[in-house]
């Protein structure tokens, strides 16, 4: 066993409680890694809230990224030190998602999601001598984790780690809802809708692709002028009147490409209501189960308006990590910008709150 520090979760609104763990070595086809920092997405605030079920008591996070201290047996040993960015969709390379080529909507792992277990259906992480579950496979709110090989991702040595972390869900998710969900193209017009580092990291996707214009629509000064720095052609101060008319003032006719970046039904409504005909909406926000939006279903039909759900932009998190990975190294994607605010691990709670205000840019747990 090895002793580790983790903020667990035991029940739905109740603090994260910051203890010591024991952590079982790394069974058949799995890695110990020693954390460098995590993320706090919205996500992870969703499973404190309650408003998505998970298997309790549990240690939440799943945006890490560290160094493998220990193989188990059949991975290649030579594995150990390597730097790597956690995912929570480790291909099984079986299902029939897989064999699409859409690793991320992998059915063994959205099995692991609900069971908060590793592959075996057993977890390695115990409190004082019961079992604490594990969130798909991550964990990352914790100094140490033993995950799936298939879930440790090697990455480019020069990554910084620190911010890094960020590419296991949040900016992989922004970045490709545009490049490749959407398959933006030069010179199209793109309007984003909340700049949190999802949105943050869709307006760097827009940029890369030389959109434009690219029109960041958010209610905070400070957020709008970010935008701008990473990219951003036009801002519309979505608390100034209806946000739907600010970026058709700035584009008549509507834009292109629309992404939602909050998970709130009335601003996809007002995305939905900013493109053109025969343009596309692209849905990255996650709202609350069962939340439901309205749409004009005969300009969608008659005007061929897409409207895309996006699961981590449909990465194939083993390829386009990695490739992130090499981007930011060699700075062409700018994450440490998205990095607000930063936290010692006994000040998780005070981190969730920060990111639960909207005021923050992206919240790092530095491990």
């Amino acid at each position: 066993m090895t002793a580790i520090r983790a903020a667990v979760l035991t029940a739905p609104g109740s603090p994260l409680e910051v203890d010591d763990l024991e952590l079982e070595p790394p069974h058949e086809g799995e890695v110990l890694v020693r954390l460098a920092a995590s993320g706090i997405c919205r996500s992870d605030l969703s499973y404190i809230d309650g408003k998505w079920p998970i298997p309790l008591p549990i240690v939440l996070g799943h945006e890490g990224a560290g160094v493998i201290e220990e193989v188990g047996p059949g991975v290649d040993p030579d594995r150990v030190g390597q730097p790597v960015v956690l995912t929570f969709a480790p291909a099984c390379g079986r299902c029939r998602f897989c064999l699409e080529g859409r690793a991320n909507l992998c059915t063994t792992a959205a099995a692991g999601l609900d069971t908060g277990t590793l592959h075996d259906g057993t977890t390695r992480l115990r409190r004082r001598g019961r079992p604490v579950h594990h969130l798909a496979f991550v964990s990352s709110f914790a100094t140490h984790a033993v995950v799936p090989a298939s879930a440790a991702l090697a990455v480019d040595g020069r990554l910084d780690l620190i911010t890094g972390c960020l590419l296991g869900c949040g900016v992989t998710t922004g970045v490709l809802s545009v490049t490749k969900l959407a398959a933006a193209r030069p010179g199209d017009a793109v309007a984003v809708f909340g700049c949190g580092g999802v949105g943050l990291s869709a307006v760097q996707g827009a940029r890369m692709v030389s959109a434009s214009p690219i029109i960041a629509v958010d209610p905070l000064p400070a957020k709008r002028e970010m935008a701008r720095r990473l990219g951003a052609t036009h801002t519309v101060d979505a608390s100034a009147g209806s946000p739907v008319d600010g970026v058709r003032d700035i584009v008549p006719g509507g834009v292109d490409l629309a992404f939602e970046a909050l998970g709130r039904p009335e601003v996809a409504e007002q995305a939905f209501a900013s493109v053109r005909d025969g343009g596309t909406t692209v849905l990255i926000g996650q709202p609350p189960m069962g939340a439901k939006a309205g749409f004009d279903v005969y300009g969608a039909t008659q005007f061929e308006h897409r409207i895309l759900g996006s699961n981590m932009g449909g990465a194939v998190p083993a390829l386009d990590i990695p490739r992130l990975a090499r981007l930011q190294a060699e700075g062409l994607l700018d994450v440490a910008a998205l990095v607000t605010h930063r936290y010692r691990l006994e000040e998780i709670n005070e981190a969730v709150a920060m990111t639960a205000s909207g005021e923050a840019g992206r919240v790092v747990i530095e491990l």
